[in-house]
């Protein structure tokens, strides 16, 4: 990790009581996803949601064939499950079952998994709280936002009607996506890929971090590479398998 001063000892993450030390353990926090460059940005994000964009930020830089509409539907789920009663969640009807969407709502479950660990090791700068999965996620209403962007929704529908989620909706949505284009990854809308979209590699101006696999950034997130979001009918044989 590139950090002033060189990376902290555990002892010191866990056990020092000096001032600046919490500062220092989300310094560290996001080096970790290599997240340090939109520090401020995240930090301006209220709770629960600053681990949330972070992951996010992550995960669409590492994973190329994740889609503007895929992060709608991320945010869209979180914010409307604030609050929602647990009838409505169990009631709640989809019209199908998209397997695409279950890949992504379990990439998205390990990587909160994986955030639980991070802010541990690095003396929780953050509330543990805030990213239990009960707070953030809950597979059916994701699924059911996945499939309501998939087909152009508008973030007032997707946040249904609420003034409030659609003002929440558009800064979180803000805060990702200018966090992925300081990493060379602009996200944008599947309807706008080019046929054969086959990820970084096929993008004008890609990063200097991407590799001939183009699922991940050289030396970074590894454990991500073979947890795309599944495959889609214009997508080369090879992508098939994911």
């Amino acid at each position: 990790m590139n950090l002033p001063g060189g990376t902290p000892s555990l002892r010191q993450l866990w056990l020092s009581q000096e001032p600046g030390i919490q500062a220092q353990r989300l310094d560290t926090l996001l080096a970790c996803f290599d997240l340090s460059s939109s520090r401020e940005e995240l930090q301006a994000v209220e709770r629960p949601f600053q681990a949330l964009c972070c992951l996010l930020v992550y995960l669409f830089v590492q994973v190329d064939t994740l889609c503007l509409e895929d992060l709608h539907a991320f945010i869209a789920q979180a914010l409307c499950l604030q609050g929602k009663p647990t009838v409505e969640l169990a009631d709640l009807q989809l019209d199908h079952i998209d397997p695409r969407a279950v890949q992504l709502a379990t990439l998205l479950v390990r990587g909160l998994t994986t955030l639980v660990l991070v802010n541990g090791a690095c003396g929780s700068p953050w509330e543990m709280a805030d990213f239990m999965p009960w707070h953030l996620f809950d597979g059916k209403l994701f699924h059911q936002k996945y499939l309501q962007s998939e087909k152009g929704y508008t973030a007032e529908v997707l946040v249904e009607q609420n003034r409030s989620h659609v003002t929440r909706f558009h800064t979180l949505k803000s805060v990702v996506c200018k966090a992925c284009g300081k990493e060379s990854r602009p996200i944008v809308s599947r309807r706008h890929w080019r046929p054969h979209h086959t990820g970084r590699w096929g993008r004008q101006g890609s990063s200097s971090h991407g590799t001939s696999s183009g699922y991940s950034r050289s030396g970074h997130g590894q454990h991500w590479r073979d947890q795309g979001p599944g495959s889609r009918q214009y997508e080369p044989d090879q992508w098939r398998r994911y």
